[in-house]
């Protein structure tokens, strides 16, 4: 039998920031995961790194009987960071299907509940039917500044593609925003603060040159953690596109773009973090990631981009040639913390200022060697398309 090393649970500390903030090295990390992949349905962790030219390491963890997605993928600076982030999200959703807590609230409106926020300021389908007066099952958030037990829909939080016997109305968006691992519960929550934030500034980019996003001179990218990335795409003759995103907090957003004639076909990646460097690391290695998410064929839900795939398109695309420097594009000031303790406080108090609404945060975890939350923020944007939008700009 495998047992699983005994670790000191983590303190606040940031121990490694290499692409990502934690507060356990990916040694300890892969350490303590390692033995317990079968426990969560995890039959194999692959590195498909070599399928694309680029080699920035990608790898996927197949888990085939999942309620959703059955290959989740994962990308770092190095292979032993990418099969830690592969793992972990087919971890996280193996929570959001199997451990989602028991409602406290069994098929009660939203009008008989005291609640700190509207159920109209989270995310509803196009077309929705859900008003105030849905019966709704409900489990316990806890309030990240508050630390107050708060009701949250048991929609939002559980995922499932399994299709029931019940027909239902369309109602709450289901959807992994806001779902994160870590090797503490802080970790985990403001890993998944930062995506809910930059889902929210990722909704009002459109195809309009005249969007709200600034776009890089890639040549002018001066951040050593990013620069090695940088090279390894340009030296195999891949374009490359990044651009800053503006956002109602004035963190760090980037999306990247990458195409290639062998691979004619434009892939995204965003990120957002109080670090520009972690921030765009997460967009730099999340377009190559998405590329070889349709090299490898491993999402079952994007149909309609493999088909896109698979006609291709021959034009290279153009750059804005109105593209800012990379020094001018970022927000000031950068924030930098040493804890992430402080960093989560800070992250919550600011999207409330903004929002009237404190995030909330559904604990999933099952054990005590890692955390898996879901955090919800009333008033936030989100949206479900797969595809990055990004204007077509006349060739100079």
């Amino acid at each position: 039998m495998t047992t699983t090393p005994k670790q000191a649970a983590p303190t606040g500390h940031k121990v490694f920031t290499t692409g990502t903030h934690r507060v356990r090295t990916p040694e300890e990390t892969w350490a303590l995961i390692a033995p317990q992949l079968s426990a969560f349905g995890i039959t194999r962790v692959a590195d498909v790194t070599g399928l694309d030219i680029i080699g920035i390491p990608v790898a996927v963890a197949y888990r085939p009987l999942s309620r959703t997605l059955s290959v989740s993928q994962g990308k770092g600076h190095d292979l032993l960071l990418a099969k830690i982030s592969a793992v972990m999200e087919s971890v996280e959703m193996w929570h959001a299907e199997f451990a989602c807590p028991e409602p406290s609230h069994r098929a009660v409106p939203a009008h008989a509940l005291d609640l700190p926020y509207k159920l109209a300021d989270l995310a509803h389908h196009e077309g929705s039917l859900l008003d105030d007066s849905s019966p709704l099952d409900w489990v316990a958030a806890t309030g990240l500044t508050s630390k107050q037990p708060v009701p949250v829909p048991r929609d939002s939080v559980q995922l499932t593609s399994v299709a029931g016997q019940t027909w239902r109305p369309r109602g709450l968006l289901v959807s992994s925003n806001g779902l994160a691992s870590g090797n503490s519960f802080a970790e985990a929550a403001l890993h998944a603060l930062y995506e809910v934030i930059e889902r929210d500034a990722l909704s009002r980019l459109t195809q309009d040159p005249g969007d709200v996003r600034r776009n890089i001179r890639v040549d002018t990218i001066d951040d050593q953690m990013c620069a090695p990335l940088i090279e390894r795409i340009i030296a195999k003759d891949v374009f490359l596109d990044v651009a800053a995103v503006p956002n109602r907090w004035g963190v760090s957003c980037f999306a990247a773009f990458v195409w290639s004639e062998d691979f004619a076909l434009l892939t995204a990646g965003s990120g957002a973090h109080s670090s520009s460097s972690v921030a765009l690391s997460r967009a730099l290695t999340e377009a190559v990631q998405s590329r070889l998410t349709l090299i490898n064929g491993s999402r079952d839900d994007l149909t309609a981009t493999y088909s896109h795939a698979l006609r291709g398109s021959t034009r290279k695309p153009a750059v804005d040639p109105q593209a800012l420097p990379y020094r001018e594009a970022l927000p000031q000031p950068c924030r930098t913390f040493d804890d992430i303790d402080a960093e989560l406080d800070w992250a919550c108090r600011m999207v409330t200022d903004l929002t009237g609404h404190e995030p909330m945060a559904v604990d999933l975890s099952t054990n005590d060697d890692f955390a898996v939350v879901k955090v919800i923020c009333p008033g936030l944007n989100n949206t479900t398309r797969h595809v990055i939008p990004r204007p077509d700009y006349m060739p100079v």
